[in-house]
């Protein structure tokens, strides 16, 4: 068992990279219109390439889910935790410095790639150091911390000029780079690494139904939260004109909102979690929440800037239970292939954006945005719910075991 020492020294360090992962993923919507206009996209395709320049951030990270995933269980969990901020890092210090809409995506695209990495390996660190019974208190903590990356994203974003938020993103990234050198591997990891079992072989997952039904279902209980970012939070500006609003929302309060929310229902749902002896349970109570609050949002937001930005508040506790379902994702599968599926299902949640968002400007131009909005946002819900079914409760459940 490692030394509490060990174990707080992980959790530091992979909260701390969390927090810079996220700053990294919020600034694209937060400064995606100023710094759109500023590499030659006109007002008429705001909507369109934002979109684009969102998806292909995801898409990257959908790559690097599975790249980072795999190497953490054939190479460990620390070459993942390294490597990914190194990319996201440089991709993000970089992109401070474009001046044409596509070099803006290629270097979207990197950082995507790199900040797959982060989080899924993280959790997986943590999950496999922490004693049984106080397991789901490390991953809440990464993932309140991290929050506040998110936050400070949002208010850089709307303070400094788009090439300031990018450029202090990556230097950020780099000086964290020091702080992970005292981390020690996972003890489960170690045990196998030279044994003959495969390793971060996607075989595993994909050659058993009820392996990949598991697996699919985490990514599936994931949809809510994305909505919130991909749809309603990226379009606030033309959700609240749809609403006729008669003041709009500034998408930097909102994200702040949002994530002050999301800080506080990462480490009450940890917490909750632990007091009900139940992830499933847990999870449960934080999506029934989030549908009323999305009912509230729908009815009664528009009637002023205040309550709009209040809700995101509510909304972001809710979507609190996603850090505990990364732990739970983490708990379903064995230390050869945990990795893997941490790690690539976290980042399959977040390209759940893609199709989501891609829905919405589908259904837009025929049921008009808030009427697309809803529609998108009852499938996403609806969905969770379903997955959630298929998961197993693995709060008593010993992690140090192997997928044959």
């Amino acid at each position: 068992m490692p030394s509490n020492r060990n174990i707080a020294l992980a959790i530091i360090a992979s909260a701390l990279g969390f927090f810079v992962d996220l700053y990294d993923i919020i600034i694209v919507s937060v400064v995606r219109t100023k710094s759109l206009l500023a590499v030659g996209v006109s007002e008429a395709e705001l909507m369109t390439k934002g979109v684009w320049l969102l998806n292909i951030q995801m898409i990257g990270m959908l790559i690097g889910g599975f790249l980072w995933g795999i190497l953490g269980d054939k190479k460990g969990r620390l070459s993942v935790l390294f490597g990914s901020i190194i990319l996201y890092s440089a991709a993000t210090f970089a992109n401070g410095f474009v001046t044409s809409y596509s070099m803006y995506l290629v270097l979207r695209f990197l950082a995507g790639i790199g900040l797959a990495g982060e989080l899924g390996a993280g959790i997986t660190l943590v999950s496999e150091q922490m004693p049984q019974k106080w397991r789901g208190i490390g991953p809440s903590i990464i993932g309140s911390f991290g929050m506040l990356g998110a936050i400070m994203g949002a208010y850089i974003g709307g303070k400094y000029s788009w090439e300031s938020t990018y450029i202090i993103g990556g230097a950020i990234g780099f000086a964290l780079l020091i702080l992970r050198l005292g981390v020690l591997e996972s003890g489960m990891y170690e045990q196998i690494k030279n044994s003959v079992v495969k390793r971060g072989d996607l075989r595993i997952i994909f050659r058993d139904k009820i392996k990949l039904k598991k697996y699919i279902s985490i990514f599936l209980l994931g949809f809510p939260a994305w909505y919130i970012n991909g749809v309603i939070m990226t379009f606030t500006p033309e959700i609240a004109k749809a609403m006729k609003m008669s003041e709009i929302p500034a998408v930097s309060v909102v994200f702040t909102m949002y994530f002050l929310g999301f800080t506080f229902g990462d480490i009450s749902c940890g917490f909750v979690s632990q007091l009900l002896k139940s992830r499933k349970k847990a999870i449960t109570i934080y999506l029934v929440s989030f549908g009323v609050f999305l009912v509230l949002f729908f009815l009664f937001a528009k009637t002023s800037v205040t309550l709009y930005y209040s809700f995101f508040f509510g909304l972001g506790v809710a979507a609190g239970y996603t850090i505990v379902l990364l732990t739970l994702a983490a708990e379903q599968f064995g230390t050869n292939i945990r990795s893997t599926v941490t790690t690539s299902s976290l980042n399959l949640i977040r390209a759940s954006l893609i199709p989501q968002a891609t829905a919405f400007t589908l259904l837009t131009p025929i049921l008009g945005i808030t009427q697309s909005a809803i529609i998108v946002g009852i499938f996403s819900l609806g969905i969770s719910f379903w997955a959630l079914g298929n998961l197993e409760e693995t709060f008593h459940k010993n992690l140090d075991f192997v997928e044959e």
